[in-house]
């Protein structure tokens, strides 16, 4: 079973928090969340690759003890597809956002228990924040607005799974939670 995190240029992570955020800033912010979330999944059982053209996700990867998929420079939904092209012999599969810094070992377990043969955590704005599939070819990678719909399967409710950073007001509730 192997767990995908696509990760976009950690240069420009988080970039609607530039108003609030230098880039050095969100850079930490981004290597936060996606420890919590590699964690999350080692912690469940699972192997971990992130899915990135960054050469700073080999460095990340290496020091979480994740392996890395070089996504090619692809939007989301190539990286994904590239991710699980790397892992065709794979009983199940986690995709997860590398931004979940709520995220738990019990989140991804339910998400992963659910997977009959697929299950979504939206977000709250109905994107998709991570999916479960078992096989793997259940899911069919289709990022973006409405996301969480269109991907189907058992949706998983988990305030871990769904909540992400991505406004000044998300970083404020974050701040005041986690410090």
């Amino acid at each position: 079973m192997i767990a995908l995190v696509p990760l976009k240029a950690l240069d420009d992570a988080k970039s609607r928090l530039g108003e609030v955020l230098d880039a050095e800033a969100r850079h930490d912010l981004a290597l936060r969340m996606l420890t919590r979330v590699v964690d999350a999944c080692l912690g469940a059982g699972l192997a971990v690759a992130i899915v990135s053209s960054d050469p700073m996700a080999y460095i990340a990867a290496r020091e979480l003890g994740a392996a890395v998929v070089d996504d090619g420079g692809e939007d989301l939904t190539g990286s994904v597809r590239r991710g699980l092209a790397a892992y065709p012999d794979a009983e199940a599969v986690v995709v997860i956002a590398g931004d979940l810094p709520y995220v738990t070992t019990e989140d991804v377990e339910a998400l992963l228990a659910a997977a009959t043969p697929l299950a979504v955590a939206p977000s709250v704005d109905g994107r998709t924040n991570a999916v479960a599939a078992r096989p793997p070819s259940a899911f069919t990678p289709a990022y973006g607005e409405g996301s969480a719909a269109r991907h189907g399967g058992v949706r998983v409710e988990r305030p871990g799974l769904a909540r992400d950073i991505d406004t000044p007001a998300d970083l404020a509730a974050f701040e005041a939670a986690c410090g």
